[in-house]
């Protein structure tokens, strides 16, 4: 296809996405989901489709829209409500993380037969949850939480990534070099954590003084923000930095403090992300091919319920070992709003474009987790909340 056609295409389905999700959210169903299945009927399983199958500029364009995502996250982030629980937030985002992946891994070693680094490799591509879907499904459900869980989450689902991410891409790279170990991932993720929260609170703090000393019109703020991400993410890469970790502390700082046309930046940021989500949703669900999901959908579905009734509350509850006087009522909401989106079918792309062993495998069970999360814990979020006695009710006046 020529260039133009290319652009029309993508301006339609923007279109199309943007026009059902409003129908979808009325309907009851994730609109996240319907985005992801246009993609998939669109793209790669059909005769008459067309050809989509371009991972690593994939990976790259997903792992830009993620930034995005995650930066909005953070400047939407009112830290005053944040402070208490900041250390659940962490822990769950770390060692849940961990907890998580290492409880999937096990599972799909010795109940599936996988292979050990295989089973390790998918346990850390799904171990977190996505900042995407939980903004999306906190957002159209309308639920006010009880005990700061609604601050818990969010907090979790912005910070997460960053672990899992380094976790895949780590075990990726030593799956590919046979003279590294497990244990040389350790000062390599505290370098990367380290360099990724010191670049995104030092440039938030300069482009914080930027925007107050040098008086802008109120258009260009958005470029100054935009270019933040980008400098950022490319600096990560460069120094072997944690990009996501970066642009989450850099949106936490700019977003709570104060400057002129903040709130401007808060709405023009709010769609900007919607439509990186939307992107990066279609994009993804165009490159994977339908027809080799029913080779692994069985095994798929079983790893998903591994993850959703086990690993997930696994790693949750231990993590909330930490924290007294934390209901189980809570606990186990959080547990059951670990909702996979995107992110894990973004991770799932990295074997692939290491050309690791059984990577096509690793993608198309991934994309199966991911639409077996939204559908059932997604869709079953307020019922939860109801269920549990965490949904903060008004009281009539």
């Amino acid at each position: 296809m020529t260039y133009y056609y290319i652009l029309l295409i993508a301006a339609i389905l923007l279109l199309i996405s943007t026009v059902t999700s409003k129908i979808a959210a009325k309907l009851g169903f994730s609109s996240l989901l319907l985005t992801l299945g246009i993609g998939v009927f669109l793209g790669n399983g059909g005769q008459y489709d067309f050809d989509y199958n371009y991972p690593a500029a994939t990976l790259r364009l997903s792992e830009l829209a993620l930034a995005f995502i995650i930066f909005t996250g953070g400047f939407n982030t009112q830290w005053k409500y944040f402070k208490s629980i900041v250390g659940q937030g962490v822990t769950l985002a770390t060692l849940g993380v961990l907890l998580t992946a290492g409880t999937t891994a096990a599972l799909v070693y010795f109940l599936l037969g996988w292979s050990f680094w295989q089973a390790l490799l998918l346990g850390a591509i799904i171990s977190s949850t996505d900042a995407a879907a939980v903004f999306s499904i906190l957002e159209s459900t309308g639920l006010k939480l009880k005990h700061r869980i609604g601050e818990v989450l969010e907090l979790e689902s912005g910070t997460n990534d960053p672990m899992a991410y380094f976790l895949t891409l780590g075990i990726a790279t030593l799956m590919g070099a046979s003279d590294k170990t497990v244990w040389s991932l350790l000062p390599q993720f505290f370098i990367n954590m380290i360099i990724g929260l010191a670049s995104g609170y030092l440039v938030g703090k300069v482009m914080h003084w930027l925007v107050v000393k040098v008086k802008l019109k109120r258009g260009q703020n958005p470029v100054i923000l935009i270019s933040t991400v980008l400098a950022l993410y490319a600096v990560n890469q460069i120094l072997g930095g944690s990009s996501f970790l970066a642009v989450y502390v850099a949106g936490i700082v700019m977003g709570n403090n104060p400057w002129e046309n903040r709130d401007y930046n808060r709405n023009f940021f709010d769609g900007f992300s919607w439509m990186m989500e939307t992107s990066l949703f279609l994009m993804l669900g165009l490159q994977v091919y339908l027809f080799q999901i029913p080779e692994v959908l069985w095994e798929g579905l079983i790893i998903a319920l591994f993850l959703i009734l086990i690993a997930r509350p696994v790693g949750t509850l231990i993590s909330y070992v930490f924290f007294k006087k934390q209901s189980w009522q809570k606990q186990l909401f959080v547990s059951w709003v670990g909702l996979r989106g995107a992110t894990p079918i973004v991770f799932a792309l990295i074997p692939v474009v290491h050309q690791l062993p059984g990577a096509e495998r690793l993608f198309n069970i991934s994309f199966i987790v991911v639409v077996a999360s939204v559908l059932l814990q997604g869709n079953t979020v307020a019922l939860m909340a109801r269920w549990l006695g965490v949904e903060q009710v008004e009281e009539a006046s």
